[in-house]
């Protein structure tokens, strides 16, 4: 057996020490990164699961009553910003009977709006006959009951202060009947009302 000093004894242990301590440090380290790892895929996977969440929010719908000249009228769901087309399309597409003409397939809908689609040789709905299906003769004509301050400001002749009158009027004698009626609003004499009729609409 080899007999060691004790000197070399000294130095053996030392060294069998520094093994040890190396061994442990690096171990360590190896853990720490195994860690640091860990916690960056963590983060990730919750970055991930925000934009998902983000993905999920829901659309926002409008509803439309759409009848007269389609396959199947009846109430119909679509997204906010949806065109006349889509809605004609749910209800099944147009009649031959239809006036396609009359119609603006690329209206933008709003929510609450009925939409009646014309029959050939069908005149214009108009105070002396009210029982008459509505027609646009032209689709981008005015709701002048839920036209919003803008909107109203789109006709012409109407300016901010006549249409914060036609929105007073409303809110305190409740909706228009018949398009004729906005000559009860304060500054609508019968010259503004023959420069509006052919825009505007209640229905």
């Amino acid at each position: 057996m080899l007999k060691l000093t004790k000197r070399e004894m000294v130095i053996l242990g030392i060294f069998i020490f520094m093994s040890i301590l190396f061994a442990s440090d690096k171990l360590y380290i190896n853990k720490s990164e195994d860690i640091v790892v860990e916690h960056k895929s963590n983060k990730m996977e919750e970055t991930e699961g925000n934009k998902e969440n983000e993905n999920e929010k829901e659309e926002k719908l409008i509803m439309v009553d759409i009848c007269g000249e389609v396959k199947r009228s009846g109430i119909v769901k679509l997204k906010e910003g949806a065109r006349l087309v889509e809605a004609v399309n749910i209800a099944g597409g147009l009649l031959d009977t239809a006036d396609r003409k009359q119609v603006n397939m690329a209206k933008v809908l709003l929510d609450g709006e009925q939409i009646v689609i014309p029959k050939i040789g069908q005149d214009q709905w108009n105070d002396e006959n009210p029982k008459t299906y509505k027609i646009h003769k032209n689709s981008n004509q005015v709701n002048i009951n839920t036209a919003s301050e803008s909107e109203l400001q789109s006709l012409n002749g109407v300016g901010k202060v006549l249409a914060e009158r036609i929105i007073e009027y409303r809110e305190k004698k409740g909706r228009f009947k018949h398009i004729s009626d906005i000559k009860k609003v304060p500054g609508v004499g019968d010259k503004k009302y023959e420069m509006l009729k052919e825009q505007i609409r209640v229905n």
